[in-house]
């Protein structure tokens, strides 16, 4: 049996995430068909590509050996193919964008949708994911452009557009203690009880990176991906969040009170890409859409989002 385009594609996703079951996850396709397109291409090679074990799957030598050659072999099949599609009857003009899940709270997704107003022709696929994932999309060529926090990324690696920089907040109920309170040092918060966004945001790591430095772990009960039940769960009292924010604007948000920290801390979005590939003159339409669009943005001091944002 050859070695197929599929098969390079898994063992890339499994390199990348170091997991059989979060590669499958990101291909939308069941653990046990990666686990056995890679050992169909173990056998075909003749070599094992990765240990496994319970804590996740590392390259062998022969695995970092075959890598080289898996990432030149796809970003090189992927660029025939786009040059190729230009020669078809239904070639279009596409974009593919990754965004984490903070458009419609920061109005984003009117600003996409005021780029496809003046650029018909150009197709938008967009698929929403936590920032890991995103990372993940963008070192393997799925997507050409992310929405996404960039206070952790290195500008040796990626390139993006300012949108917009927002205060990280502590969001209580209405009956809590700290409701009281103007400003709050993180310190002060080490014996209560966090509701958090799960491990694979920007927020988390932000906000975890920041009490560690204060001295403690924060006492996390509850993790969710995505912010509304956080809300929910702090309106009842289940527990405190730290949040940008403009992610706490919800129907129930009179329930809800913010409070700055003493030691302020910011998330900054931008619209991202990586500087080692070429983007194509669509993706490039965009980003020159956006920093147009956004251009100059100030930095948001409680909750202010740029105009244009």
């Amino acid at each position: 049996m050859p070695v197929d385009f599929a098969q390079i594609e898994y063992f890339l996703a499994v390199a990348r995430s170091r997991s059989f079951s979060r590669a499958a996850e990101d291909a939308y396709v069941s653990q046990s068909c990666i686990s056995k397109q890679i050992k169909a291409l173990e056998d075909e090679l003749g070599v094992e590509l990765f240990v496994r074990s319970p804590a996740g799957a590392t390259l062998t030598p022969a695995g970092e050996r075959f890598l080289v050659f898996a990432g030149k072999t796809h970003r090189d099949c992927e660029n025939i193919l786009e040059s190729l599609a230009h020669y078809s009857a239904e070639a279009h003009d596409r974009v593919r964008l990754g965004a984490a899940p903070l458009l419609e709270a920061y109005d984003i997704d009117t600003a996409l949708a005021d780029f496809q107003i003046d650029n018909m022709a150009t197709q938008v696929d967009l698929v929403e994911r936590e920032q890991s994932n995103l990372l993940r999309r963008l070192e393997m060529d799925q997507i050409d452009l992310a929405i996404m926090i960039t206070d952790n990324l290195s500008r040796d690696e990626y390139e993006w557009v300012t949108l917009f920089k927002d205060e990280i907040v502590v969001v209580c109920s209405n009956h809590h203690p700290l409701a009281r309170v103007r400003r709050v040092a993180l310190a002060d918060l080490k014996d209560e009880r966090f509701v958090m966004l799960d491990p694979n945001s920007a927020n988390y790591a932000i906000v975890v990176e920041a009490c560690r430095k204060a001295g403690f772990f924060p006492n996390i009960i509850f993790m969710h991906t995505r912010h509304r039940p956080l809300l929910s769960a702090v309106q009842r009292n289940i527990g405190i969040t730290a949040l940008a924010r403009g992610l706490t604007h919800t129907k129930d948000e009179s329930a809800l009170t913010c409070i700055p920290l003493e030691d302020p801390l910011y998330m900054e979005v931008g619209l991202v890409y990586r500087r080692d590939r070429k983007l194509t003159p669509w993706a490039k339409k965009l980003v020159d859409y956006f920093a147009s669009a956004y251009e100059s943005p100030v930095g948001c001091e409680r909750g202010d989002v740029p105009k244009g944002a």
